[in-house]
């Protein structure tokens, strides 16, 4: 398990639209900004991805707006002990919140079909910080975590890595599931960002490029449209 600080470096690999590795960035606000500044749900909403980002033809699902009291996104973490004060703290945070999905064929209807969820969440710079610091820890404590299905127990696999030079402090969270006959180990992507305290979570399934590509154009536009930051 490689988390912040741990040996193996950051998250690489040809992430770059071209395929040539450059990975998308984006600046933070740390030390320019107001940490304890905070925003609406309906500012929030106002600066998710347009659907246009990814594709021209993309639609977007109608934007949720409330108070964010989900913490456990990316697998079922209940039966893992060691993990129970990660999420004992987690569940104490809460945050104005806005989300949507966007797909970029609007024409696909499969389970499996492309898609990008954004949500973004607000609290002081401190406890967002402090968010990520505690999703680094879970998945360092719950790497491997056993669940019972219907059909059979299956397993699921965690690792987050740090990601430089992308808000103030990012991740890139990866989730593969093994076991039964439906599951084969195939990586699903999140990235969590924090830019001062927005807390930026993307995920585009399977799709690790588009993760990273709209995780990095969902930060520049809280940097840009929250911050004011050029």
């Amino acid at each position: 398990m490689l988390v912040a600080g741990c040996a193996g470096g950051e998250a690489g690999g040809a992430d770059g639209p071209d395929g040539s590795g450059r990975r998308p960035s984006a600046p933070g606000v740390d030390g320019s900004a107001d940490p304890g500044k905070v925003f609406t749900d309906a500012e929030l909403g106002a600066v998710l991805l347009p659907a246009q980002s990814v594709g021209d033809d993309a639609t977007a699902n109608e934007i949720s707006l409330g108070l964010f009291d989900r913490h456990f996104g990316g697998g079922d973490w209940s039966t893992c002990a060691a993990g129970r004060d990660a999420r004992g703290e987690l569940v104490r945070m809460k945050g104005a919140s806005a989300e949507r999905t966007v797909r970029p064929d609007p024409a696909a209807t499969s389970d499996d079909a492309p898609f990008v969820f954004e949500r973004l969440v607000s609290m002081p710079a401190a406890r967002a910080g402090r968010y990520l610091e505690l999703r680094r820890a879970l998945h360092d404590a719950c790497g491997r975590v056993t669940v019972d299905t219907d059909a059979a127990p299956v397993v699921e696999h965690h690792e987050a890595r740090p990601l430089a030079d992308l808000g103030d402090e990012a991740v890139l969270e990866t989730t593969r599931t093994t076991g039964g006959d439906e599951f084969d180990g195939t990586p699903h992507y999140e990235v969590e960002l924090r830019v001062g305290g927005v807390l930026v979570t993307v995920g585009a399934g399977t799709d690790r490029a588009l993760t990273l590509s709209s995780a990095a154009e969902a930060a520049q536009r809280v940097r840009k449209d929250l911050y004011g930051a050029s």
